[in-house]
C-alpha cells in the first residue's frame, strides 16, 4: 500500500466550501480515493476537522476514504463541550423547576402516574417533592398539614440563606466594590483615550493571541508528521504556509498562482505585502513544486521567482463533473429529467432565500434568460467588466438578459455601488454560499456561462462544471486559456477582450443566438479533460519525483 499525505494549515474562520482552493481539494481528494493500492492522509489543525469532512461528504467522499491526522482538542474546548452535554441534560429538569415556581406544576398524583412511565424513579420524585417549595400550595392549600410542611421547608431555606450570607457578606462586598470601580474605570477611566487608540490595541492584541495559537498548533502538528514514519510524501496545496517547510519528509508544495506579482495595484493593502513575503519564503525553501499552467511556471516561478525549471511539474485541472449533484438515486437522468431536478432546486431555493427579493421571488428558470458567473469578489475576477456588459445589454433591442453571481455583496464596494447607482438590482442577483445541488442547478438553467477573469492559475474550471450539465461558455482571452483552446475558430467565437465590455456584451448576445452551435464546438475540448483519478495519480507520481 502506498501512502500519500496532505498537509493542511488553514486557520480558524475560513470557509472551505466557499473556496476555490477548498473545492479543488475535495475534487482532488475524490479522485485519490479512488486509486488502487493508495491510502491518503490528511493532516489538519483540530479546527478543520468539521468543515473538511463536511466538504469532503458533499463532494461524495467518505470517512473511511482517508486517514486524519489531527491535532487534540484543547481541554477548555473539551469541557465546554462536556458543559453544553451536560446543560442539554438537565434542560427538561430545569424546566419543570420553573413550572412549579410558577405555579404550574401538576397535582402529586397526576405528576406520579405521568414520571413514571417516563423512566422517573420515586426516588427522584419524591426528592423533588421535598427540596422544591410549591408556593401555591402554601398560600391556597386545602389541607392545612400541606401548606405547614410548604412553610417549614420554606424556613429552612431562609434559615440557610442567612447562614451562608453571615459567613459569605465580607467576599460579596469586596465583589460589589471590585465591579463598581471597574465599572466608573470603564465610564471615566478611559474618557481622554480616543476610540481609535482603543480599538487599534484590540486589534492588535487579538492578532497576537491569534498568531500565538496558530503558531503553537501547526508546530505540534508538524511535530506529529515528523514523528510519525507511516507517510514520507507530502502535498502542501498552497504556498501561504512557510512553516511547512519544517515537514522532514518529501514534500512538494502546489503554487496555484502568483495573482499578487501579476496585478500589485489590485492588491495594493497593508495586509499583502506579508503574505506575499511568507509565499516567496515558501517558495525559495521548496524541494519540488506543482503548479497548474505552463504560463505559470515560466513567466512568474522560473523568470519572476527564480525557481529551477526542473523542480516544477505542471498539473491541470480534471474535469469537474457537476450532473452527479442533480440526480435522484444512482441512475444517471437524461436531459429533460435533469432540467426538471434542477427546476425543483431552484424553486426550493427561491422560496427559502429569495421570497423577500422582489426581483427574483417569482423568476421563472425555465422561461427567463441568465447567465452565470461563479466566483469570489476579488480583485482579478473582473466581475465589474461583466457587470457593465450587462448593463450595455439592457439597453439593447431584444430579449433582456439578466446576471446571476455566487459572490457576496458587500455594503460600499465596487460592485455594489455600481449595481445601485446603474440601478440593476433587477437585473443582478447575488447567491452566496450556496450548495453543490443549488450552483449545479444554476448552471443547468443558465443559458450561458461567463468567466470574465483576468488572472488564473490554470484553465478556468467554470468550463466544466458548465458543460457537464449541458450549458456551453464564454471565456475570457488570456494566456492560460489559449494553452488549452488551441482551434482558430473556436477561439474566436469563446474568447473575448477582458477589459472591453463592449466586447463581452457583443458575446453574450451571439452567445445567446447560438447556444447549441457553441454547446457543438466545445465538445472536443470538454472531452480532452482528464478525470481527477488521473490527476490524482500523476500528483502521487509528483510527490516522488
Amino acid at each position: 500500500m502506498i501512502q500519500d499525505g496532505i498537509f493542511l494549515g488553514y486557520d480558524k474562520n475560513i470557509p472551505l466550501k466557499n473556496e476555490g482552493l477548498g473545492r479543488l481539494l475535495a475534487f482532488l481528494v475524490s479522485g485519490w480515493a479512488e486509486l488502487p493500492n493508495r491510502r491518503l492522509t490528511i493532516a489538519c489543525p483540530y479546527w478543520l476537522v468539521n468543515d473538511l469532512q463536511s466538504l469532503l461528504a458533499d463532494h461524495g467522499v467518505a470517512s473511511e476514504s482517508y486517514d486524519l491526522l489531527r491535532t487534540p482538542e484543547p481541554w477548555w474546548l473539551k469541557l465546554q463541550q462536556r458543559l453544553k452535554t451536560l446543560e442539554r441534560k438537565i434542560r427538561p429538569t430545569v424546566h419543570q423547576f420553573r413550572a412549579h415556581l410558577r405555579g404550574q406544576s401538576q397535582s402529586t398524583q397526576s405528576h406520579l402516574t405521568q414520571s413514571q412511565p417516563n423512566g422517573t424513579s420515586p426516588v427522584s420524585y419524591w426528592l423533588k417533592r421535598f427540596v422544591l417549595v410549591d408556593l401555591s400550595r402554601l398560600t391556597n392549600a386545602k389541607q392545612w398539614h400541606l401548606a405547614l410542611i410548604e412553610a417549614i421547608k420554606l424556613g429552612i431555606f431562609a434559615a440557610i440563606a442567612i447562614w451562608f450570607l453571615s459567613f459569605l457578606w465580607p467576599v460579596l462586598l469586596i465583589v460589589a466594590v471590585l465591579f463598581g470601580a471597574y465599572r466608573l474605570w470603564r465610564k471615566y477611566g478611559k474618557k481622554n483615550k480616543t476610540d481609535e487608540r482603543v480599538s487599534l490595541k484590540k486589534v492588535l492584541r487579538k492578532q497576537r493571541r491569534k498568531q500565538k495559537r496558530y503558531t503553537r498548533e501547526i508546530s505540534q502538528l508538524i511535530q506529529q508528521i515528523n514523528q510519525q514514519q507511516t507517510v514520507r510524501h507530502w502535498l502542501v496545496p498552497t504556498p501561504f504556509w512557510p512553516e511547512a517547510n519544517r515537514i522532514e519528509h518529501s514534500k512538494t508544495i502546489v503554487c496555484p498562482d502568483l495573482v499578487l506579482q501579476e496585478f500589485p495595484l489590485r492588491f495594493a493593502d497593508p495586509t499583502a505585502e506579508p503574505i506575499y513575503a511568507r509565499i516567496l519564503d515558501t517558495l525559495h525553501h521548496s524541494q519540488n513544486l506543482i503548479c497548474y499552467s505552463q504560463y505559470t511556471k515560466d513567466q512568474q516561478l522560473v523568470a519572476g521567482v527564480g525557481v529551477p525549471a526542473d523542480q516544477i511539474d505542471v498539473i491541470g485541472h480534471g474535469c469537474v463533473e457537476l450532473g452527479d449533484f442533480i440526480k435522484l438515486g444512482k441512475t444517471r437522468p437524461d436531459r429533460h429529467e435533469q432540467q426538471q431536478i434542477a427546476l425543483e432546486f431552484l424553486r426550493a431555493y427561491q422560496r427559502t432565500y429569495l421570497a423577500d427579493n422582489p426581483y427574483w421571488n417569482r423568476f421563472a428558470w425555465d422561461k427567463q434568460k441568465y447567465v452565470l458567473y461563479s466566483s469570489q469578489a476579488r480583485g482579478q475576477k473582473n466581475i465589474l467588466s461583466l457587470l457593465r456588459s450587462i448593463e450595455i445589454l439592457r439597453h439593447r433591442q431584444g430579449d433582456p438578459v439578466r446576471l446571476v453571481l455566487t459572490c457576496a455583496r458587500s455594503t460600499g464596494s465596487e460592485l455594489d455601488l455600481f449595481v445601485s447607482d446603474h440601478r440593476l438590482d433587477a437585473w443582478v442577483m447575488f447567491a452566496p454560499g450556496v450548495s453543490n445541488q443549488v450552483l449545479s442547478s444554476l448552471y443547468c438553467w443558465a443559458s450561458l456561462a461567463v468567466n470574465p477573469t483576468l488572472f488564473e492559475g490554470g484553465f478556468p474550471f467554470t468550463f466544466t462544471e458548465a458543460y457537464s450539465v449541458g450549458t456551453p461558455s464564454l471565456l475570457s482571452d488570456i494566456p492560460m486559456v489559449r494553452e488549452k483552446v488551441l482551434d482558430d475558430s473556436l477561439r474566436n467565437t469563446m474568447l473575448f477582450d477582458p477589459f472591453n465590455p463592449q466586447d463581452l456584451a457583443d458575446k453574450i448576445q451571439w452567445g445567446l443566438m447560438h447556444q447549441e452551435q457553441l454547446v457543438e464546438l466545445q465538445r472536443t475540448l470538454f472531452e480532452a479533460f482528464p478525470t481527477w483519478t488521473a490527476v490524482a495519480q500523476r500528483y502521487s507520481e509528483s510527490l516522488r519525483r
